[in-house]
């Protein structure tokens, strides 16, 4: 009877062992799908964002959404920074420069192709240009105009 006991207690330790190394096995698969999961809701979040502030300004349509956050992406810039930037220096295109959303070079001497151009443009100047690289938002913003106020109006339309 002591030996069935034994046996028994032996096959349920091995059993529970074996659901728990099964379990591990699993797990790793479930943590990137909660990830996945959560940049897409970031994303979604972010797009709805950018939606509403360009509806409340009355931005040039179609809305270049993507475009600006893949930039942030890849820049690894805020993503509300250049939508401000585009509110504040033409009112989200409606008084643009051709494509130049951003009064860049106040308008003198560049042309890109189009806004998504220019986005990638700003985007990279903003995070790899010598007068902005390495530096906080706030010395970004007083590189790119040293208006005090205009890195105040900048900062507000970004916490919109």
């Amino acid at each position: 009877m002591k030996y069935l006991y034994l046996c028994l207690l032996s096959f349920l330790v091995a059993l529970l062992a074996t659901k728990a190394a099964s379990t591990t096995a699993t797990t790793p698969t479930y943590f990137p799908d909660l990830q996945i999961q959560r940049q897409t809701s970031v994303r979604n979040h972010e797009t709805a964002n950018l939606t509403r502030f360009f509806d409340h300004y009355h931005g040039v349509k179609p809305y270049p959404i993507t475009a600006y956050l893949n930039a942030a992406e890849q820049y690894n810039l805020d993503y509300r920074l250049l939508p401000a930037i585009s509110v504040a220096e033409s009112s989200a295109g409606q008084h643009a420069c051709g494509n130049n959303w951003f009064g860049w070079q106040s308008c003198k001497g560049s042309s890109l192709g189009s806004v998504t151009d220019y986005i990638q443009f700003v985007s990279d100047k903003l995070a790899n240009g010598i007068y902005y690289r390495n530096r906080t938002i706030d010395q970004k913003l007083t590189s790119y105009n040293p208006n005090p106020a205009y890195r105040v109006e900048v900062e507000k339309l970004m916490k919109e």
